[in-house]
């Protein structure tokens, strides 16, 4: 099986093709627990006109529409950022088992900084996941230099 970090430079990947098309810098990949990558998500929210379509939204959309539950909550999603309350949320709510993240959210917001309050929300993921029944396996952050450059410009 690859390693996180090799996944996390696939999201990485991904953030930077949605940034070329116009959208926000975020990425994820979806891999089952052979290691193999089922699914690939990018923020669409500029192409699309569409505030909820993060990545992990985006990816999560199209794997319920080929796997269920049960198989989901033996999957693994990584994400080139620490993501949000609502994608932490559909994350959980989907039964991924594990989620791998790179940038945290305090290091994004030291970088893109915190003057547009209609955009700063910041919860911690596993803050937000401990609040829920399930547990849900949190790796992160991890290459948080490589990320950062997605965001630095």
């Amino acid at each position: 099986m690859k390693n996180h970090q090799e996944f996390i430079r696939m999201a990485i990947e991904l953030a930077k093709e949605s940034k070329k098309e116009g959208n926000l810098p975020f990425g994820c990949v979806l891999v089952n627990k052979n290691g193999e990558v089922l699914l690939k998500g990018k923020n669409t929210i500029n192409t699309d006109n569409d505030c909820l379509a993060h990545a992990e939204v985006n990816l999560i959309r199209d794997a319920y529409k080929k796997f269920d539950y049960s198989y989901l909550k033996n999957c693994s999603i990584y994400t080139s950022d620490e993501p949000c309350p609502m994608c932490t949320s559909a994350i959980y709510w989907s039964g991924i088992g594990k989620l791998i993240y790179g940038l945290s959210k305090v290091k994004y917001y030291e970088i893109v900084g915190r003057d547009n309050l209609n955009w700063v929300f910041e919860m911690p993921t596993r803050e937000l996941l401990e609040r829920g029944g399930r547990k849900l396996e949190v790796i992160g952050p991890l290459l948080e230099e490589e990320v950062s450059i997605l965001h630095a410009d």
